[in-house]
């Protein structure tokens, strides 16, 4: 019956669609979907989605607002079920806009995965202009972190549909939850989600970076530099200015806490390395004020020598007269102490001649040259000379 129901239509619709408009075939499926058992609205849904000339997505707005209101009679009734995934495939596929709040409200009221995937992978589509319904996605999201943060289970299919959807909506309000997500060590695979989120929300990523590497807590400090220099359409300026901003910040916030500690040491090593790579001058006053530190940890055996050998390497690198002086002086300290009989790490020693040598300033001559009157080894000296012949006069 609910076929040959089908057919009639069909060919009712064939025979005068080209002379109804839009309007009239969508109002007329309207009709009979209204006065159609439950079976029969399914059929005539599916015939519906064969129009690619017609936008029927208020057909499917329809029957999408039919499952919301008998939600709550039918349950889990296959074919409501059916017919819900079915509706929201084709408002997807109509990119039909208006009915993103009935999308959005058919997901809180469902709270199974497999629905509410695809629920969310059609907002990815047709929810950009409806501020309400990211307003609520991104409350939802929140809601979805502070229980994270609580030890609660989440569903890692529904969080990661969420991220995905967020990103591809790309409202700057969404931001903040995204970022939190980031952070709060879901797991590798929605941390790369929210990584890719941020990265297509379209808005000022780096000053909003900035702004959580300077006020926020250190772990989200340390969390907002690592998205920061991983994001692929941040530029090589905004880069810069985020890792000069995390080099000072590390390096001038202090904290009694161990957890807190760590994670401003690595929030200085990552900011160290990246202004290293990008030879980025407007840092040279932060990067002297990061070599001192951590010439003074060294000495007490609070960090490894690793991490103080990347500190000269910052000061070659960001080449400006302040730092060959830094690293000038500190040579002086080092040939002072080899003249008293106190042995030098042969490492660093070589590390500051080096340095010296790229950065050319003839304010290292003398210190560069004491060198050879000293008891160093053939290497060091040898260095030394090489050091020489890079100055700039």
């Amino acid at each position: 019956m609910k076929k040959a129901f089908i057919a009639i239509l069909v060919v009712v619709l064939t025979c005068t669609g080209f002379a109804q408009d839009a309007d009239t075939v969508i109002e007329t499926y309207k009709r009979n979907f209204a006065r159609s058992s439950l079976g029969t609205k399914v059929e005539l849904l599916k015939e519906a989605a064969s129009y690619t000339n017609i936008n029927m997505g208020p057909l499917y707005d329809t029957a999408l607002q039919f499952v919301l209101d008998n939600a709550g009679i039918l349950g889990n009734d296959a074919l409501l079920r059916e017919m819900t995934l079915f509706s929201v495939e084709m408002v997807k596929k109509y990119q039909y806009a208006p009915a993103a709040s009935t999308v959005w409200k058919l997901f809180l009221t469902f709270r199974d995965s497999s629905i509410r995937v695809p629920i969310l992978q059609t907002l990815a589509v047709i929810g950009k202009e409806n501020q309400d319904v990211i307003a609520s996605m991104n409350n939802f999201l929140n809601t979805q972190n502070t229980l994270f943060r609580a030890g609660e289970v989440i569903d890692m299919q529904v969080m990661d549909a969420l991220l995905f959807a967020l990103g591809k909506i790309g409202n700057k309000d969404s931001f903040n939850p995204i970022f939190t997500a980031y952070s709060l060590g879901y797991g590798e695979s929605i941390t790369k989600r929210a990584q890719a989120a941020i990265d297509s929300l379209g808005v000022d990523v780096g000053s909003m970076l900035n702004e959580i590497i300077t006020r926020n807590q250190p772990v989200e400090k340390l969390a907002a530099l690592k998205i920061g220099l991983q994001l692929t359409t941040l530029p090589k300026e905004k880069r810069g200015e985020i890792a000069e901003n995390a080099l000072r910040i590390g390096t001038t916030t202090k904290s009694d806490i161990q957890f807190d500690q760590n994670a401003l040491l690595e929030l200085r090593l990552l900011a160290a390395r990246e202004l290293t790579n990008l030879k980025w001058q407007s840092a040279s006053s932060i990067a002297i004020q990061h070599f001192q530190d951590f010439q003074v940890q060294y000495a007490r055996n609070r960090i490894p020598k690793s991490y103080f050998l990347e500190a000269i390497a910052l000061l070659g690198a960001v080449a400006t007269s302040e730092a060959a002086q830094t690293l000038a002086l500190y040579l002086q300290y080092i040939n002072t102490q080899m003249e008293q009989g106190k042995a030098s790490d042969e490492q660093i020693t070589i590390a500051v001649i080096y340095n010296l040598g790229l950065l050319g300033d003839k304010i290292a001559f003398d210190q560069l040259l004491y060198v050879s009157y000293l008891q160093y080894s053939d290497t060091i000296k040898k260095a030394a000379q090489e050091a020489l012949q890079k100055l700039k006069w």
